[in-house]
Order: C-alpha cells, then sequence, then structure tokens
C-alpha cells in the first residue's frame, strides 16, 4: 500500500507540474494566477490534468494518512504541490521582469 501511494504521490506531483507548463507555454508573456482565477488562454486539457492531479493526490493522501497519522496526508499534498507552485511562481517572475524592461 505504501508502493502505490508513493507512485500515486510522485504522479500527481508531475501533473500539477505539468499543468502549469502547459498553462506557461501558451501564455508567455502573460502572468498565471497559482489556483484560482483564469488566465488569458486557457486549454481544456489544463482542466483534465489538474484533476487528475488532484484525484492522486487525494488518494495518496489518504493512504499516507491511514499509515503514518493523520497530519502526513496534508503536509505531503503541500510538498507535492510545491514544485509547480515554485515554476508558477519563476515564470510569473520573468513575466514582470520582461515588463519592467519594455518600460
Amino acid at each position: 500500500m505504501e508502493l502505490l501511494a508513493i507512485v500515486l504521490w510522485v504522479l500527481a506531483a508531475v501533473l500539477l507540474t505539468a499543468s502549469f507548463d502547459m498553462l506557461g507555454r501558451v501564455n508567455p508573456h502573460s502572468r498565471l494566477p497559482f489556483f484560482f482565477g483564469k488566465p488569458p488562454i486557457n486549454p481544456p486539457q489544463v482542466y483534465v490534468v489538474r484533476l487528475l492531479a488532484f484525484i492522486f493526490f487525494l488518494a495518496s493522501g489518504w493512504m499516507f494518512s491511514d499509515t503514518y497519522g493523520g497530519a502526513m496526508g496534508p503536509i505531503l499534498i503541500l510538498l507535492g504541490a510545491a514544485p509547480g507552485c515554485v515554476r508558477n511562481f519563476l515564470h510569473n517572475r520573468r513575466v514582470a521582469a520582461a515588463e519592467a524592461q519594455t518600460r
């Protein structure tokens, strides 16, 4: 059960990071919201990938909470979401720097 939880967690983290990368590729010159809000171009594939990531995070968090205690699931979900958030933050930072140079 632990191995399945680890595989689901890694898959969810990769999918969430991929969803931020997809948005960054189709919106190279605009800032992106982290979780709430709508970017200028929002392909439907991003919704599907984020939904799958969310489902896999919930399943792995439930399995980890079952094995290691109640707080472990949410902690690991936050850790898994961190790489995608960092990628989005860096994208927004690049966009802000490019906007500042053009002014």
